[in-house]
């Protein structure tokens, strides 16, 4: 027994192959025109389409062939942009830049310098040098009252006895005072830039630093050689 048709149904086959219709067939605009005047061609000659119709149709197919290249054009400015973005994140590569929480290696004795960011006035600013590797704190500088903006500063690699720091792994922090209250504020040191990357998901730039980490280029400041 042969099973009925079902008419209207298309086979997996069929709709892969409309599918992957190249782009070129695709209605244009003179191929619209040209199924048009066919249609006037073949109008019932009692009831012909007015001009009203006419104007409305085109109009619509005028319509979305400017969105669609608009469209088109929007995607290649993305594109652009993207690639402009990458090739100024590439020329970054070898650079030294000032990011926040940077793990610093110090050979021993050796001068660091870091900047704090500020956005309000503080009665005193204090800055620690904390060792990475057991948290705990080798020395630390009195930095007294400041004003909103950067405020740059300088480790000479010793520690709290006057002597050499030794050799390992260093991270800035920094703590604001007004008054009996006391809060943790962004310090950053200098590392250089390994690597560079593109997120889609943010459409953002990002930096790979010596320590490991990745940064958002708009954290880093101060570029340098």
């Amino acid at each position: 027994m042969s099973l009925p048709t079902v008419e209207g149904i298309k086979t997996i086959d069929q709709l892969r192959a409309e599918q992957s219709r190249p782009v070129d067939q695709e209605l244009d605009r003179n191929a619209f025109l040209r199924l048009f005047t066919t249609q006037l061609q073949n109008q019932n000659p009692l009831d012909p389409m007015k001009n009203e119709a006419f104007v409305a149709q085109l109009a619509q197919f005028s319509s979305l062939e400017a969105t669609t290249a608009m469209s088109a054009s929007l995607e290649d400015f993305v594109s652009g942009q993207q690639g402009e973005r990458i090739l100024r994140g590439a020329n970054l590569l070898g650079k030294q830049v000032f990011a926040p929480e940077v793990t610093m290696y110090q050979p021993g004795g050796a001068a660091l310098d870091g900047i704090v960011a500020l956005d309000q006035v503080v009665d005193n600013l204090k800055l620690y040098v904390v060792n990475a590797d057991n948290d705990q704190i080798v020395n630390q500088l009195d930095l007294g009252p400041q004003i909103p903006g950067e405020v740059a500063f300088g480790w000479n690699g010793g520690n709290a006895d006057g002597e050499a720091a030794s050799e390992g792994n260093y991270i800035f922090r920094a703590v604001g005072y007004i008054g009996d209250d006391s809060f943790e504020l962004p310090a950053m040191a200098q590392a250089r830039i390994t690597g560079v990357s593109w997120d889609e998901t943010l459409g953002e730039i990002f930096v790979e630093i010596e320590d490991g980490r990745s940064i958002a280029l708009s954290e880093i400041s101060h570029l340098s050689d």
